[in-house]
Formats: structure tokens, sequence, C-alpha cells
């Protein structure tokens, strides 16, 4: 299959029917942050930060979440006060298997969002269950991945002087042998991790990576390409564009059995999709403008 013919496939799937059906998991992912909150935490927090009176300051939150065991009895601090409280946390709300990643710590974070929410609402005399469903509605409607993929910038590309019709067209013919291993004709990449969803089949998420793979080879090879100089903006967005959807990938193939984690990362995956369409449309663009003038 053509780089072309890829580009059309993915446009017609995704866009052409009036919307991207990855729109819909990002749609999804809040309901499913939400059952996944109510699992954690309990009826209390069914739900996201919400805003007390204008004339009162809300509790100011601490940056991240605090570790102290005053008590010595194996848990923070802050858990012993929600248990203090009735609710209880589920192990995995503060054990991952990914520790350099900051989606590791997603269900301690939010966790500490709602409590300090509730404490500040509690101060001012202003919680009542409408307001924690506010409270957990406006947390998981403002839900992302932290982004840990570090762009490649202009300095790593290598560039020829050369810009005539000619060497844009070798040009052309290079970034096809490039991005070769990204081209199938499989479905869009999130059918494999809604299949892992419906299925709990973990072979659907070693198949995510095996496609993550194939976007990481294209991203080496285009990054090994001399290009014409006045290529540079849209070569290093398509690098960069290719590079961020690996990553997405990678990281649902790693947090696919971890529901706050997977709500997260379907809204970041909706939109390194779009950016991955969009760098390839403005390389077209590119293409066009040097061919036919």
């Amino acid at each position: 299959m053509a780089l072309e013919r890829w580009y059309t496939f993915k446009v017609r799937r995704e866009f052409m029917r009036g919307y991207s059906p990855i729109l819909i998991s990002a749609a999804l992912s809040v309901a499913v942050l939400i059952v996944a909150i109510g699992m954690h935490l309990g009826t209390t927090f069914s739900t996201t930060p919400t805003i007390v009176r204008a004339d009162l300051v809300p509790v100011e939150l601490p940056s991240y979440v605090p570790t102290e065991d005053a008590d010595a009895n194996g848990t923070p601090d802050w858990q012993d006060e929600l248990a203090r409280a009735g609710i209880s946390l589920a192990p995995s709300l503060v054990a991952t298997t990914s520790p350099s990643d900051p989606l590791s710590t997603i269900g301690a974070d939010i966790a500490q969002i709602l409590y300090g929410g509730y404490l500040s609402l509690k101060q001012y005399g202003e919680y009542s269950p409408s307001r924690g469903e506010q409270l957990g509605t406006t947390v998981a409607s403002n839900l992302r991945a932290p982004i840990i993929f570090t762009p490649h910038v202009a300095q790593e590309l290598s560039l020829d002087t050369d810009t005539s019709k000619e060497r844009v067209l070798t040009y052309r013919s290079h970034m096809r042998d490039a991005t070769a291993s990204m081209i199938t004709d499989e479905g869009p990449e999130f059918e494999l991790f809604a299949r892992y969803l419906s299925t709990k089949d973990a072979s659907w998420l070693g198949k995510l990576q095996i496609a993550a793979a194939r976007y990481r080879e294209a991203e080496a090879a285009m990054l090994a390409l001399t290009i014409p100089k006045d290529a540079a903006p849209e070569h290093l967005r398509v690098i960069n564009a290719v590079g961020g959807y690996a990553s997405t990938l990678e990281r649902l193939s790693v947090f696919g059995d971890d529901a706050l984690a997977s709500a997260a990362l379907l809204r970041t995956y909706n939109e390194a999709e779009q950016e991955l369409l969009m760098s390839f449309d403005m390389l077209a663009q590119y293409y066009v403008r040097k061919i036919t003038n």
C-alpha cells in the first residue's frame, strides 16, 4: 500500500464519515473513569474540582502526593485520613507496573485531587452529594495523560540545499521507503485496544506493541534521511507526529489494564492520531506546491 493510499484510508476511515471512531472511545473513557473512581473511592466521589463561593479561598493543594506516615502503619497519612472517613482504596490505586511513567501514579494523584477538593468543600461548609459529583465530573472531563515523548529538533535533520522539483520527487520516493513499515491494510490501531477491552485477551496488547514498533521504525528511518532544506518544517512535524503516536500506542499496551490510565490515554490517542493525519496533510501540501509550480 502506497503512502498516499494509507493516508487516504486513514482520512476516510476517521474523518469522512463525519466523526472519528476514537472520539466515541474518548467519550466513553469519561464514563470508564467515573466508574473507576467509584470502584476505588466509593460512592462519595462518583464523579470532579468544584467551584466554591467566590468570596472564599479554597485550600491550596500540594503539587505532589504526600508520603508522610506519622503513625508508621505502612500507609501515607492522606490514605489514613480517607480510611477514617470510611473510604477505602484498592491496591491498584497506589501500585503500578511502570514507575518511570507519570501515569504510574495517576490513581494516587486523582485521589489526592478529589480528597483535597472534598476537604475544601467541607472546610467552607459547601459540601453536598451533588457538589461531590460535580467535583468528579470536572476531574474526568479534564483528564489527560502527561506527555513523555521528547520531540526531535531541527538540528537533528540532515539538509540538502537543492530544493528543485527533481530533488523533491526523490525526497518523496525516499519518504515512501522510510514509512513502509507503518503501511498495512489493517484497521486503525485503536481497534486493537478496543478488542482488548472487550475480550481482556492480552495478545491484543501485544499486537498494539507490534504496531508501535512499526511506527518507531518509520520514525528512525525518516530521521536518517537527507531532505530538501525547505521541507524541514513539514518533515520534522511528521517525524514528531509519528513518534508521539508510537509513544501513545506503547503506553496503551502497558497500561491497558488500568482503567484510570486508559481513560487518560484514550484522549491522548485521539489528539496524537489527529496530529499524525494533519502532519502528513501538511507534507502532501508541500509536495503539491513544489511539484506543480
